[in-house]
């Protein structure tokens, strides 16, 4: 990281990574109840392809031991400054006896890098779990002096599904009204595929999908080259399952789900909107298809990536479509702290801030 080195806190050390952590990185992220995708170290890699920067740190205890890791992706703003964000992030394991050390130390090496990449604020929104609630991580952040973003980067509330019991029992458990359209789009003759390697191809369709979809609902999605790049690292070793759905030969839906470990996390859905697909139900044999293909192989829980609760007055409007297709599904509500924002320059935090307030 430019001009940056490591900090020291609570017998914890916070350095900048290098290729050699990249195993330990990725076993670390693995291995805890937060384990998200977007602080795999290739989601870094991914991140690159557009405008984004990845900078790596990595917290290690006494023995050298790895604790926690930081992704910060670093976005170029005004007058040679700069935005970072760690998304769904840092990660570490807040149950442990000393993970309160771990988060002041990575907390003061992310300082570190944004002063020494000249930045106006870090953006950050570490994941809660069943054990560490949100409410909790929240206390900690603002105890370090950190401030609530005037708006969250990622959707602070979500659902997780338990996929241990089986497709039969996941099934049984979906919303009546999800179930019989799962079974219809099957009658409709929506066959699902599940693309499991690179297939370049396959990520183009699920590209040129959702670009489509994001120029009708009104959302920025990521290049062509994004893609390329989750099939070349999330797809090579077999953590990315992108399922197409085809009526007559043609992909009408789709949605790309990445695993960490035994948790996967659906992050990317596009269909096709013609009258003459009303009823064809895609989006919802493609999901079931990757439930199906997630439960196969082992995974433990799929986080169906932001869901607005009814009556949560919080919820952006725009959700409202989709949460009410994921919540048929089903999953246990859990919500996140929220966006924090570490300021490193006051001033033109301020100027950033006013802007904001003043958007229409």
């Amino acid at each position: 990281m430019t001009g940056a080195t490591e900090v020291v806190a609570g017998g914890i050390v916070t350095r900048p990574a290098t290729g050699a952590d990249r195993a330990a990185w990725d076993a670390l992220v693995s291995a805890l109840p937060s384990a998200d995708p977007l602080q795999a170290w290739a989601w870094g890699d991914v991140a690159s392809t557009g405008d984004e920067r990845p900078v790596r740190l990595v917290a290690t205890d006494d023995s050298g031991r790895l604790r926690g890791v930081a992704q910060v992706l670093v976005r170029e703003a005004v007058a040679g400054r700069r935005v970072l964000y760690v998304p769904h992030g840092p990660a570490w394991d807040a149950r442990s006896s000393d993970g309160e050390a771990v988060l002041s130390s990575l907390l003061d090496g992310l300082g570190a890098v944004g002063r020494a990449e000249r930045g106006i604020v870090l953006k950050l929104d570490p994941r809660a779990t069943a054990d560490v609630p949100g409410s909790r991580l929240e206390a900690q952040l603002l105890g370090r002096g950190l401030r609530r973003a005037r708006a969250d980067l990622q959707a602070p509330s979500t659902r997780i599904l338990d996929l241990r019991p089986g497709p039969d029992v996941i099934l049984a458990r979906l919303e009546k009204d999800t179930r019989n359209l799962v079974r219809r789009s099957a009658r409709e003759r929506v066959r699902p595929r599940v693309v499991r390697g690179e297939d370049p191809g396959a990520y183009r369709t699920f590209a040129a999908l959702l670009e489509g979809t994001g120029a009708r609902a009104g959302f920025r999605v990521r290049s062509p080259a994004a893609f390329e790049t989750i099939a070349s690292s999330f797809g090579a070793r077999g953590d990315a399952y992108l399922v197409l759905a085809d009526l007559d030969g043609r992909s009408i839906a789709g949605c790309l789900a990445l695993a960490v470990g035994p948790r996967a996390s659906y992050l990317y859905a596009a269909s096709l909107r013609e009258p003459a697909l009303r009823h064809a139900g895609g989006p919802y044999a493609a999901l079931w298809a990757c439930i199906e293909a997630l439960a196969a192989d082992g995974r433990e829980s799929l986080d169906l990536w932001g869901v607005a609760e009814p009556g949560d007055a919080s919820a952006d409007p725009a959700w409202a479509g989709f949460s009410l297709f994921k919540r048929g599904f089903g999953g246990t509500p859990l919500r996140h702290p929220g966006t924090f924002d570490l300021v490193l320059s006051p001033a033109w935090y301020a100027v950033r801030d006013l802007r904001e307030r003043l958007r229409p």
